[in-house]
């Protein structure tokens, strides 16, 4: 379907990831292929006067909210991205019959629409989701994606016998499927990277995968550990993939794939949280952030205006015309006293909307 040369980011589908996508341009957009996970609703909080709800209840309510919200998805994904292939994940969501409800009923109606969508799934995932989403790759021929984690390749043996029982029991094979090894969490940590780069050589038939993608993430849960004012923070993910790529010994090359800037461990939103003023921008093997103080937006201004003024980020400030992203951080940079500040949705489309174009042409330029 695609060669080492493309790009899978991977992306919780809520607001700000759907307008960064949607803001890519066309030239961007056929470089990559996203990895789309779906995500449970936020629990609404109580209005004046109201009692808190119980965990049950909330429980009861986000469920509900995330059923009305599944027939809405293929449209979402149709407005943000369009018709070209993306992958769906349904691993977050809270039960196997509401990831085989959504699986089936976005499926459908996607194709309906036109879409290409590939159903994601692991080999523990349950044995009721493997069996619905392998009949659905058949059924539409867009195949499927196989997410392999750490723990499944400390064993070569013992993954290549459960590799070999699910192709026996799905009917499909290696070309059908999308092979994706994902570490997760890499922050700091490129032993780990090195480790299982090695053991994912191993994997059996590996030439003879639809494609091969090696996915990490290295950016930081949060931005605690960073000042107020200009940080730096390493892209290990993205530098450990390029030691990996250019190594002569690989028996296949892998896609990259990466959670961009955002840490790979998803946690559930907090309701009444105040994030930082921050900005978070990619450059070629590193991230600035140039961190606000909490509940002061007007900063983002200040610190908009630096980034794309100053002269001492002259030569890493990509310019207006780079991305939506870009632009976006240029027109707040204009006027200090705007009361138009945006707000943590903007900030964050934004900024992943720079790392998604700026990934894909790195990849695209490679050597």
């Amino acid at each position: 379907m695609f060669t080492s040369k493309h790009y899978v980011p991977v992306l919780k589908w809520k607001p700000a990831e759907q307008q960064a996508l949607e803001k890519l341009g066309i030239k961007e957009k056929g470089l990559i292929s996203p990895l789309i996970q779906l995500v449970m609703p936020t629990p609404k909080p109580p209005k004046k006067g109201e009692r808190e709800k119980t965990r049950n209840e909330q429980l009861e309510e986000v469920i509900s909210s995330f059923k009305t919200k599944i027939p809405k998805v293929p449209e979402e994904i149709l407005k943000a991205w369009g018709k070209t292939p993306a992958f769906l994940d349904f691993s977050l969501i809270y039960t196997p019959a509401l990831r085989i409800e959504g699986l089936n009923q976005i499926l459908t109606a996607g194709e309906s629409l036109g879409l290409f969508l590939i159903p994601v799934i692991n080999l523990s995932s349950d044995q009721e989701i493997k069996r619905e989403a392998s009949l659905l790759a058949k059924k539409h021929s867009h195949g499927l994606c196989l997410r392999l984690v750490c723990a499944d390749l400390e064993d070569i043996e013992k993954l290549s016998k459960e590799i070999g029982d699910f192709l026996e029991t799905s009917t499909l094979t290696e070309k059908d499927i999308d092979l994706l090894v994902d570490l997760k969490d890499t922050y700091e940590n490129e032993d780990k990277y090195s480790k299982f780069g090695d053991a994912s050589q191993n994997i059996p038939n590996l030439s003879k995968w639809r494609t091969f993608i090696f996915a990490s993430g290295a950016f930081p849960v949060d931005l605690t550990d960073c000042e107020v004012g200009e940080n730096y923070r390493k892209r290990l993910d993205w530098n450990n993939w390029l030691s990996q790529v250019h190594s002569k010994t690989l028996k296949r090359r892998p896609s990259f794939a990466d959670y961009t800037i955002q840490h790979p461990i998803y946690r559930e939103s907090v309701r009444f949280f105040a994030p930082s003023a921050s900005i978070r921008y990619t450059i070629t093997d590193r991230w600035l952030i140039l961190r606000g103080q909490k509940g002061k937006s007007v900063q983002y201004l200040a610190n908009a205006q630096l980034l794309s003024q100053d002269q001492k980020f002259r030569k890493v400030f990509c310019g207006a015309n780079f991305s939506f992203g870009d632009a976006y951080i240029v027109e707040k940079g204009k006027d200090l006293k705007s009361k138009k500040t945006g707000n943590a949705t903007n900030w964050l489309t934004a900024g992943i909307n720079h790392h998604l174009a700026l990934t894909a042409h790195q990849i695209a330029n490679l050597s």
